[in-house]
């Protein structure tokens, strides 16, 4: 075993102690580790993880010190084992490698300053691509561009500006292109693979971190004293409205941590920056909810994504979406920080979506813990989230975890077989709190039903057009629901409109004044600056999601059309 495998060895195993003998003991590791000149790619990953572990979760200044200096010369020490190692480090989102995202709009804007280029031996959909640079050819350079003469790579070779990458001409073009909503349609759907050179960006996961003032010092990490359930139902009270720039530099921070990985979520493509909240979970530990833009949201559902920051460190992110009295959530936790106290702070952000959303069930979607996921098999997800209270949804499950459960206990040591995991992975898994019945869960698999539904009764007006039917259906529910639209901004009216058609299902005319005033100021809602109000507001329509439960259950037995 050479010295740096030791050094390393030892680092890893002292990492997560805490005490003034555990920061010796790292402190002289890393002062060790400096000293190697050469380190494997192999190694360069593992000591790169621990370094970051040490900075988010430091047990003193100078250790932490110590690691930040070493992870600012991370892309030299890459740059030094050359092409090939950066390669088989790719999507790491190490300083000084290569990550190949296939970045949203307006991520790739945000991003078109970095070392980005597009990756031509990846593109998969040549036609999807040259529509998308068509639409940015001038109409005296049309008959040039249609010719056949140039390839598409060759046309924006002519194009661009001298020493200009590809990339940064699509972007630089794109962003200024009259028809900006086509574009952007246009690059989504061509997926443009791109190959992101990190150096030494501050958007690589070694720089990204927001500045802490002063870094939360640990001496160990929280457990669970009590059932996650109850846990949960204590209100937390560290929640804020983030706005302006603070916003802006979380969502930035957001946006870096998931493209340097190659992996994104759809509220940090699609932010709204008038909707960002920060809820501070103790231990320098913090929770950034980001919201999405009326045009951006959901029907039914609210929808944001979240990134999880220790003393400035994104360690992990998901996303969380409210419908009536449920939210489908889950957690992913970036490498580095596994063995952590991952469990107390999943229960932690069930805490905040329970204090700002006022949900009673937790509803984790089969993917992420198996379900076409081997990642998630690999690393037995499946346990992190049962131990924790989560109870299957499929009754032929029940059994099966409880006894996969009881074998685990007697056989510690052993682990559930991949076959075992991926039966357990069909369906979903729930979280109930106290407050919580089963008559209230509103199945997302209803959602289908219930817009088939609204096919059919557009269908039957034969109006003109579907869109002329639409527009039949919403005039119905504000003629039922007594609202007076004219005196709402206009996408208030416009979050009104999207949800009109499904409360034109309902037999409205035979409900109390009062209900339908209070059904109409929620559908109004939607079109809100921020979409909490809706969410919140949402647990109130009982009669409203028993009533589509019905519509979804009458067409069901119509065979869904």
């Amino acid at each position: 075993m050479s010295s740096a495998r030791l050094l390393l060895q030892r680092l890893r195993q002292s990492r997560a102690t805490f005490g003034v003998p555990a920061e010796e003991l790292k402190h002289q590791a890393l002062l060790d580790l400096a000293a190697c000149r050469r380190l494997s790619g192999r190694h360069l990953i593992a000591y790169h993880e621990d370094l970051l572990f040490i900075v988010a979760f430091p047990g003193s200044l100078s250790v932490r010190d110590a690691a930040a200096a070493e992870l600012a010369r991370m892309a030299r020490r890459w740059h030094a084992l050359g092409a090939a190692a950066r390669e088989a480090a790719s999507n790491s989102g190490i300083a000084g490698t290569v990550t190949c995202p296939s970045l949203a709009w307006p991520v790739a804007q945000a991003l078109a300053n970095e070392n980005i280029d597009i990756d031509w031996h990846e593109l998969e959909d040549a036609e999807a691509f040259d529509m998308l640079v068509g639409g940015l050819v001038s109409a005296a350079e049309r008959d040039a561009y249609d010719s056949g003469e140039y390839s598409t790579r060759a046309w924006i070779g002519l194009a661009k500006r001298s020493g200009e990458r590809d990339a940064a001409w699509l972007i630089r073009e794109g962003t200024a292109a009259r028809r900006k909503s086509m574009i952007a349609s246009a690059w989504d759907s061509a997926q443009v693979p791109l190959r992101w050179n990190l150096g030494d960006s501050r958007r690589s996961i070694t720089h990204a971190r927001l500045a802490a003032c002063k870094p939360m010092l640990r001496s160990g990490f929280r457990r669970l004293t009590a059932a996650a359930a109850d846990h949960v139902l204590r209100p937390l009270e560290s929640i804020r409205r983030l706005r302006g720039r603070e916003a802006a530099e979380a969502i930035d921070l957001a946006r870096s941590a998931l493209a340097a990985r190659a992996r994104e979520v759809h509220a940090m493509n699609y932010p709204n920056l008038q909707e960002t909240y920060e809820a501070d979970l103790g231990e320098g530990v913090k929770l950034v909810l980001i919201g999405v833009p009326l045009a951006h949201r959901l029907t039914l559902e609210a929808n944001y994504g979240y990134l999880l920051t220790s003393n400035g460190v994104p360690i992990g992110y998901g996303g969380v979406s409210p419908l009536y009295r449920q939210a489908n959530t889950g957690i992913n936790i970036f490498d580095p920080f596994r063995g952590s106290e991952a469990a107390f702070l999943w229960v932690q952000t069930l805490r905040v979506f329970r204090t700002l959303f006022a949900v009673r069930r937790f509803v984790i979607n089969g993917y992420q813990f198996g379900a076409d996921n081997s990642e998630a098999i690999a690393s037995g997800a499946y346990w992190f989230y049962y131990r924790l209270g989560f109870r299957p949804s499929v009754a032929e499950n029940v059994t099966l975890a409880a006894e996969e459960a009881e074998r685990l206990q007697r056989r510690p040591k052993e682990r559930t077989q991949a076959t075992v995991l991926r039966r357990l992975a069909r369906g979903d898994l729930h979280l109930d709190l106290a407050d919580f019945s089963p008559r209230e869960f509103f199945e997302e698999t209803l959602l289908a039903r219930v817009g088939a539904a609204v096919a059919r009764r557009i269908a039957a007006l034969g109006s003109r057009s579907h869109h002329d039917g639409e527009r039949a259906l919403v005039h119905s529910a504000q003629k039922a629901l007594r609202v007076r639209a004219s005196r709402w901004s206009a996408d208030e009216r416009r979050g009104f409109a999207r949800l009109a058609p499904y409360a034109a299902l309902l037999e409205l005319e035979s409900w109390p004044t009062d209900e339908r005033r209070i059904l109409g100021d929620w559908l109004r809602l939607k079109g809100a600056s921020a979409e909490r109000d809706f969410a919140v507001a949402a647990t109130g329509q009982r009669s409203f999601f028993a009533g589509l439960r019905a519509v979804a259950r009458q067409e069901e037995k119509r065979g869904g059309g």
